[in-house]
């Protein structure tokens, strides 16, 4: 700019000039009497006589000869370069207006359908604030963004409000009219889910044997409240469909498993998706616990899911004798079997006698596995008499007639007595045998009278032989 200015200076220009010859024949002192006149009191004394030295000067000037240039054209360039220093300016003042206008405006994007982090994130960059207004929308998903105040690629300010609408999916409070979906095959079901945005609904598919492919099973939901009349998108429903039936191949070889353990069985059928079903049989040969026989032989190729039988040793026999020939002593001393032995009352049975046996007499029966119950008779009930017996001794001894199976009841009943307290004083039955369900009375002493004394013995009076 500077160098742009210097070519205005005045001792840059080239102009013509014109020579005009002046003779002064004025004197010079004269004139200089004149600006003196002119320029007031200050420069003259009060008595109007000129100083010796201003006559001595006045003498000594003498008559000269100038030249004077004449520049026509220094006003009109003057106006001009003024006015170009003005132009400058503006033009600067414009342009420097211009850059900051242009460095200061936004070019709108396009948000709709873009996550609204996307916007709040352009508009942090570019100083533009982002006011979302959220609603439910099925079209756009939660968080997406669904229309703006200002038009795509128009300019904005920095610093002024960009107002978006924002979708927060669909209203899962929304009620759901459930279609028919026996009618539906799972390529639309699932082409439903997703139109109505039911994403608590899941669509399972299963292998069925009666319904065909693609073909609807069931509906479950998973709340106890909750029907059809009143399912809304924030329930849960789980939709059933057919895959058919499954064809499963037999690939799969079966081991050889006689004489192996049980648990190896069970571990392989677990793998393998077989269904093992275990039977139990008492063998002399084969160790308790291992295979006797399997239904399917050894190297045969059997599909998933397929049915397995395996028999397992119970270990040696033993056979059950018969409990009529044994007394108690011996049925609890026998070898290799666990016999449980119980006693019983009863009117039909003589004691000593079985009444009962778990187990026929002749049973084999693998003893380690197997227990074998007895019961023996301990004939009627026999009721002793209790009497000078003490009350505290009455539950203990009724209860063996109960816990024995005899359902013996008593009853106390308290009297006045000069026995001491809680003796037993009398009973309605006693010293007999008794049925298994009977009913006894018992008197107990109050112990509240007292001991009566026995009366005096009368004396004889002594006669005296003559």
């Amino acid at each position: 700019m500077s160098d742009f200015l210097k070519q205005f200076e005045e001792s840059s220009y080239k102009a013509e000039r014109e020579e005009v010859t002046v003779d002064k024949s004025v004197d010079t002192a004269e004139v200089c009497a004149g600006k003196a006149e002119t320029a007031g009191t200050s420069d003259v004394k009060k008595d109007n006589t000129p100083t010796p030295a201003r006559s001595k000067s006045k003498q000594k000037i003498a008559t000269t000869s100038h030249t004077v240039v004449r520049d026509d054209k220094h006003h009109k360039r003057k106006i001009v370069r003024y006015a170009t220093i003005a132009g400058s300016v503006l033009a600067l003042c414009l342009l420097a207006f211009g850059i900051f206008y242009l460095s200061n405006r936004v070019v709108v994007k396009d948000f709709v359908g873009n996550p609204v982090t996307e916007a709040r994130t352009w508009g942090l960059s570019n100083r533009i604030t982002i006011e979302a207004a959220e609603e439910f929308n099925l079209e756009y998903d939660d968080g997406m963004v669904i229309s703006q105040d200002k038009e795509i690629d128009s300019s904005l300010q920095k610093g002024s409000v960009l107002r978006l609408t924002v979708s927060k999916g669909p209203d899962p409070d929304e009620r759901i009219e459930l279609p028919d979906f026996s009618t539906m095959t799972t390529s639309e079901v699932r082409t439903w889910r997703s139109d109505i945005k039911a994403l608590n609904a899941n669509v399972n598919e299963e292998y069925s044997d009666t319904v065909d492919k693609n073909h609807f099973i069931r509906l479950e939901f998973t709340g106890s409240d909750i029907d059809e009349t009143n399912y809304t998108r924030a329930d849960g429903l789980l939709i059933y469909m057919s895959k058919g039936k499954e064809v499963l191949q037999a690939n799969i070889t079966v081991p050889n498993f006689i004489e192996k353990s049980k648990q190896e069985v069970e571990d392989w059928a677990k793998e393998q998706g077989i269904e093992l079903t275990v039977v139990e049989l008492a063998s002399d040969e084969i160790t308790e616990g291992n295979i006797i026989a399997q239904s399917i032989e050894a190297g045969s190729r059997i599909a998933k899911d397929s049915d397995f039988v395996i028999t397992v040793s119970l270990g040696k026999f033993v056979t059950v004798p018969n409990f009529n020939n044994l007394s108690v002593e011996e049925a609890g001393a026998i070898q290799g079997l666990s016999v449980d032995i119980r006693r019983r009352f009863s009117t039909t049975v003589a004691f000593g006698r079985v009444i009962s046996q778990s187990e026929s007499a002749g049973t084999e029966l693998a003893a380690d596995s197997i227990q074998v119950r007895v019961v023996y008779s301990l004939g009627r009930p026999y009721l002793d008499n209790l009497v000078g017996e003490s009350e505290n001794k009455l539950a203990e001894y009724f209860y063996n007639f109960t816990s024995q199976g005899a359902d013996i009841k008593y009853r106390i009943n308290y009297i006045d007595s000069s026995e001491p307290r809680g003796t037993i004083v009398k009973m309605s039955k006693y010293a007999q045998f008794l049925g298994l369900k009977d009913s006894i009375r018992i008197d107990v002493s109050k112990g509240n009278r007292a001991v009566p004394v026995p009366p005096a013995e009368e004396s004889t009076p002594d006669v005296q032989s003559p």
